[in-house]
């Protein structure tokens, strides 16, 4: 099964965890780029937080730059997103409520990973299920930096287990 993760990182976190997953279960990747990034050097800025918070907590979809790869050669998309305001990041917003659904991927995205300061993903996947319904696995990740992040190698080494069979 020919697999891709597409993924949005505003500061690292959520690359870090595609790249490692991409390594253990074979995988290309695909980064979310934004054509009006939300600009971040390391730990967001009370700004960062505001804009990127703001975005979701409207509902907005901000447009997006091209991929680098064709999404419809793959088999099953991996999705990859920070948890902002409790939902998805607005780019990963755009890519599930627009992208996939005019490029036919919806059915295509099966499986995501999410950090948030919390470790909490429940309402974020049940936002991304209402537009992606073929979701059937998650792991939600803690943050960097954050004491929960010491069980982020075992969760996604089971993540990407059950991504295997």
């Amino acid at each position: 099964m020919k697999t891709i993760i597409v993924y949005y990182s505003l500061d690292g976190n959520t690359k870090q965890v595609a790249e490692t997953l991409a390594g253990l279960i074979e995988a290309d990747l695909c980064e979310i780029q934004p054509v009006k990034p939300i600009r971040s050097a390391g730990k967001p800025t009370f700004r960062t937080i505001m804009q990127g918070g703001g975005q979701v907590a409207f509902g907005l979809c901000p447009a997006l730059k091209e991929f680098s790869a064709d999404l419809s050669e793959y088999d099953r998309i991996i999705l990859g997103t920070p948890v902002w305001n409790a939902k998805c990041a607005s780019f990963v917003r755009t890519f599930a409520k627009k992208y996939a659904k005019q490029h036919n991927l919806t059915d295509k995205v099966t499986a995501v990973f999410t950090l948030s300061g919390s470790g909490d993903n429940t309402k974020c996947i049940a936002d991304l299920q209402t537009m992606l319904p073929k979701i059937d696995t998650t792991v939600s990740l803690a943050d960097r930096g954050n004491s929960l992040s010491a069980d982020n190698e075992k969760k996604l080494a089971e993540f990407a287990e059950q991504l295997k069979q």
